[in-house]
């Protein structure tokens, strides 16, 4: 067994794997969002989805409101097989070089993925800032999930 710890590992980001306490809790009721945006490779017009959670609560602080998750890193297979019939396009990719892999979405034409700063961080995206009043989407989950990282309005 090796020691995470040593000499040779110094500096390299080594570090024991995060427990639970570490990991975020993305908050059930968990929804998907779908909406429409072009495509910037192929340009059409191709569906969208976007998590939902009631809330998140990131290294023991809630935000205590609702909000958009994405780029959620390595997620569980509860999530992908939740969204696998509701929201094909929304897969595991490497969106780049770090070698983690993230649910993004990609364009249901060309196969494009689509960065997620045009889905959720630029005015006028389809999921920027905060999710509206009212219907939400689709429920996928009734109960909370861990995950090891992912983005979030704050």
């Amino acid at each position: 067994m090796t020691n995470p710890y040593s000499q040779k590992n110094i500096g390299q980001g080594s570090a024991p794997a995060p427990d639970a306490d570490d990991r975020m809790r993305l908050v059930a009721p968990i929804h998907l969002r779908t909406s429409t945006s072009t495509c910037w490779k192929c340009s059409n017009l191709t569906q969208v989805h976007a998590v939902v959670a009631s809330d998140v609560v990131d290294l023991g602080e809630s935000g205590q409101c609702r909000t958009y998750v994405h780029g959620i890193s390595n997620p569980s297979p509860e999530l992908t097989q939740a969204l696998h019939f509701l929201a094909p396009n929304l897969r595991v990719d490497q969106p780049s070089d770090d070698g983690v892999l993230r649910l993004t979405n990609h364009c249901s034409h060309c196969g494009a993925m689509q960065s997620d700063v045009y889905l959720f961080a630029e005015p006028g995206a389809p999921f920027f800032g905060r999710p509206p009043e009212g219907h939400l989407g689709a429920v996928i989950l009734e109960h909370d999930v861990m995950v090891d990282d992912a983005s979030y309005s704050t």
